[in-house]
């Protein structure tokens, strides 16, 4: 199932194509490149094809880009899964992440801290902000923790076992319907 959306703001226009039961082809352009790494991370975890190109006022820092990407990914993950229940475990590096997603259900809980301001052109206040709004506009509960390594591999492993999760959630919305 192929879902798209496209967000335009004052200060962005993002546009999002999803493709659950993808081959796991993944086009990312958002002009920061954490941001292209956590986005290509869940997309490989999930096994989706996933395009995203976000534009937008970067001279202003990364805020904006990251959350309008966020609430377009998510709402795009809306469109294409009502329901299910997934949870993954990964490691990256010295770390570990474990992720729960349950659709229906927006939430998000983290337990996680980063050492740093910032990492390839985000700000790492963004980070939380980013997996928040993921979430909720994508209409599920986020559990996510993570622990030991650097900021680097805790993000790719987060990143990482949220997609799995999604990924399980996908194929526990097919085992129910």
């Amino acid at each position: 199932m192929s879902v798209s959306r496209k967000r335009e703001t004052k200060e962005t226009s993002v546009e999002v194509i999803l493709e659950i039961e993808g081959e796991g082809i993944i086009q990312v352009d958002t002009g920061i490149e954490l941001l292209d790494e956590i986005l290509s991370a869940i997309a490989r975890g999930a096994g989706f094809d996933l395009t995203v190109k976000a534009r937008g006022d970067l001279e202003t820092g990364d805020h904006h880009i990251t959350e309008d990407t966020a609430i377009t990914l998510g709402s795009t993950l809306a469109q294409a899964i009502k329901s299910g229940i997934g949870s993954s475990m990964v490691p990256s590096g010295q770390s570990v992440a474990i992720a729960a997603v349950r659709f229906g259900e927006p939430g998000y809980q983290c337990d996680f801290a980063l050492q740093s301001q910032a990492l390839g052109g985000m700000s790492l206040e963004n980070f939380s902000h980013f997996l928040r709004a993921l979430a909720y506009n994508g209409k599920f509960n986020l559990a996510i923790r993570a622990e030991g390594g650097d900021d680097r591999s805790r993000i790719e492993a987060m990143s990482t076992a949220i997609g799995r999760a999604i990924k399980k959630a996908a194929r526990d919305e097919k085992i129910r319907n």
